[in-house]
């Protein structure tokens, strides 16, 4: 039993960068916290890397489950391209997440990482045990088409530096909520070694999230 269950030396900052294929894609992802359990599978946001998850987040995960970071297709260190649409984005983490060999996970996404999570468990429902998503919305949901149009206009701004768009998508614009996002960024700076290449900003290319029913079964955290 001792073997089925161990806790990894490596931690948000130290894991190191590995890579699998699948698809016909070479996916980049890092893993590590306590193994022998369901691992948490991370889908990020438009334009973020590995690096852009909060340590104190993930590392918080970690000391009782195994967590999974992993760029998708034509994302920084992974290769390909970019899909047009969600329902191929979610394929490519489903070829992912079954080349390495993961029978069961608690999906969690972030943004369009949570369309991505919701299409995975669409497609692939003995794959997902928990559907996790925040800062997002289902296919046709009320408001999603607004929001779409306010991520347009804060991705079309200028940033200096760059990484300061990320103080306007996920923080208030109160000194407080500013202050929290500083911090924020000084947190996702902590890795040194091994970072991912940087994203560059251009308007999402997907539109199909906007309209139509919603279908999402099974147990849902938002």
């Amino acid at each position: 039993m001792s073997s089925q269950v161990v806790m990894s030396n490596y931690t948000h900052q130290t894991a190191p960068t590995q890579f699998v294929e699948a698809n016909g894609i070479r996916f980049a992802y890092r893993r590590f916290g306590k193994t022998g359990g369901v691992p948490i599978v991370f889908n990020q946001h438009y334009i973020g890397t590995m690096d852009y998850w909060d340590p104190t987040v993930t590392d918080g995960l970690a000391r009782d489950r195994e967590v999974i970071l992993f760029n998708n297709a034509g994302v920084s260190s992974s290769s390909g391209e970019v899909p047009t649409t969600f329902e191929q984005m979610g394929a490519n983490a489903v070829a992912f997440s079954r080349a390495l060999g993961l029978n069961k996970t608690d999906m969690l996404g972030f943004s369009i990482g949570g369309m991505v999570a919701q299409e995975i468990t669409l497609q692939a429902p003995d794959l997902v045990r928990r559907l996790i998503v925040d800062g997002t919305g289902p296919r046709g949901g009320q408001g999603m088409e607004s929001l779409t149009q306010a991520a347009g206009r804060l991705f079309g701004a200028a940033y200096d530096p760059p990484e300061h768009v990320w103080l306007a998508v996920k923080f208030s614009p109160s000194a407080a909520g500013q202050a929290a996002g500083r911090e924020f960024l000084k947190r996702t700076h902590l890795r040194q070694e091994g970072r991912d290449p940087e994203v560059k900003c251009r308007q999402p290319r997907s539109k199909r999230w906007t309209s139509g029913a919603s279908s999402e079964r099974g147990p849902t955290i938002i």
